[in-house]
């Protein structure tokens, strides 16, 4: 398996411009998979037995200004995009966004701030100090079993001013500058579709249900006008809409737009006739559930699906008014997706686990960072800051190339997997593997048959990071 993983490292080699910054690359996404303890960048110090004296230059590889990192996550959404990517019944790609929030309590980390968690999990404190990242994956696999592979995280609650140093646009809203978690959910969806320049439905929770995210989509277009994102998320239960054309109107003055008003949630007891029964597949099984499909609109023309499974009611919004109906309910029943990557990326890859800081943040955790404060700070402390941030994005990014990595893995090499994994298990989910059981096999060669592989470019790579540069050389990898 390791000389699978080194064919797909190796195709990012044109993603950095000098061949030592690649090799650490290497190095990193590597150590994530086969570090056995979480503690950052030491963990892959330790379990890849670099020698010691190169701890602090692989902690500036990740500050260093040659990682161009929108360079490298578009070679991997292309690579990804690439392999076994599921396409709705148009051609489109399938994004999945959402945030997530990793505690941290470092007095020195930049865009560390109090963050609010609504959860009906006990074991989840209601505040937390920390950082929010937004994330984006794309829908793969096959029938068997789907993964969520990420191609795209960023800070995002109050890193407003952090984003300005790091040199990111603010998100744009119909020409106007507007930064907020959702417009830079918007923004991040617009970036990955314009990388892949491909059509593509992204599917969001209820928390993304507004005006201004549509609006972001809407704007993305080819040259030949064709729109490449569309999105579709889940309605509030407050929502109101309106009719698409007004009444008949003989009175003075200017005619109304559109209709007249509607409360979603009404439709559900004043139209039950009007709802029929639709056969779809959610969450790997397949039900018959009564749906209601208009089209109205919401700041624009959008397709409101109003669902009732069993005792459950709700509404879903799609901004493609050539999708059936069928099709929007059983895609964002795969939202689900991305929640199990985030499990597997906490506790298997540990890609939380960074410790980048800078004494040149001086803002207490109760208090926020302006733009108002950078006026007067000094350009090294503008820069010290600057580079935190990529360091710490970088880590996050590149620990969701390695368990992107792992998911490609399991698709493409199941059955071999499954046969070197020897390990007890109480249940097999499914004939294609999980992330933890790629990433054991691929431990279990490394550690018991390092030497096995020794006619590749990674064991040349680690090797040269293990021992004397002079010992080994680099032949083919520069």
């Amino acid at each position: 398996m390791i000389g699978q993983l080194g064919i797909v490292l190796m195709t990012f080699k044109e993603a950095f411009p000098r061949a030592a910054t690649f090799r650490w690359f290497v190095v990193a996404v590597f150590g994530f998979i086969i570090r056995l303890d979480h503690h950052g960048v030491s963990s892959s110090i330790r379990w890849l037995g670099v020698r010691s004296d190169l701890y602090e230059t692989f902690l500036a590889f990740f500050r260093s200004g040659a990682v161009k990192l929108d360079k490298v996550m578009r070679h991997w959404q292309v690579l990804v995009t690439n392999r076994y990517a599921v396409r709705t019944q148009s051609g489109a790609l399938v994004l999945l966004g959402d945030g997530i929030k990793a505690a941290k309590e470092a007095e020195y980390m930049p865009g560390v701030k109090k963050l609010h968690q609504e959860s009906e999990n006990s074991g989840k404190a209601p505040w937390i100090f920390g950082h929010h990242f937004g994330v984006v994956g794309i829908l793969a696999g096959g029938m068997e079993k789907l993964f969520c592979i990420p191609i795209a995280a960023e800070l995002h609650e109050g890193a407003a001013a952090l984003r300005q140093l790091q040199g990111k646009e603010p998100p744009k809203v119909n020409g106007v500058e507007k930064t907020t978690v959702t417009t830079l959910m918007g923004k991040l969806l617009v970036t990955v579709a314009s990388n892949i320049a491909e059509p593509c439905v992204a599917v969001l929770d209820a928390y993304f249900a507004a005006s201004p995210i549509f609006a972001m989509a809407k704007a993305l277009r080819r040259k030949d006008g064709e729109r490449l994102l569309h999105i579709i998320t889940r309605a509030k239960s407050n929502i109101v809409v309106r009719e698409q054309h007004p009444a008949e109107y003989c009175g003075r003055g200017r005619p109304p737009k559109y209709g007249s008003k509607i409360w979603l949630t009404k439709l559900f007891t004043s139209r039950p006739e009007d709802f029929s029964n639709v056969v779809v597949s959610v969450y790997n099984e397949t039900k018959t559930l009564s749906i209601l499909c208009l089209d109205l609109v919401w700041d624009d023309t959008l397709r409101f699906v109003l669902v009732k499974d069993g005792t459950e009611k709700f509404i879903l919004i799609c901004s493609d008014l050539t999708m059936a109906p069928g099709e929007i309910v059983s895609l964002y029943s795969k939202r689900f997706k991305i929640e199990i990557t985030f499990k597997m990326f906490k506790h298997v890859i540990g890609g939380f686990c960074y410790h980048f800081w800078t004494k040149a943040w001086q803002v207490p955790k109760d208090q926020s960072f302006t733009i108002e404060q950078l006026k007067d700070m000094p350009k090294k402390s503008q820069r010290l800051l600057a580079d935190a941030m990529n360091a710490v994005e970088a880590f996050v990014n590149f620990a969701l190339i390695a368990i992107g990595t792992l998911q490609i893995l399991a698709i493409e090499h199941a059955k071999e997997i499954r046969i070197r994994h020897t390990w007890w298990m109480r249940t097999y989910s499914s004939e294609v593997p999980s992330e933890e059981m790629v990433k054991r096999v691929i431990q279990y060669e490394f550690y018991h048959n390092f030497r096995k592989f020794k006619h590749t470019a990674i064991y040349r790579i680690i090797q040269d990071k293990r021992i004397q540069s002079t010992a080994i050389p680099l032949t083919g990898v520069t």
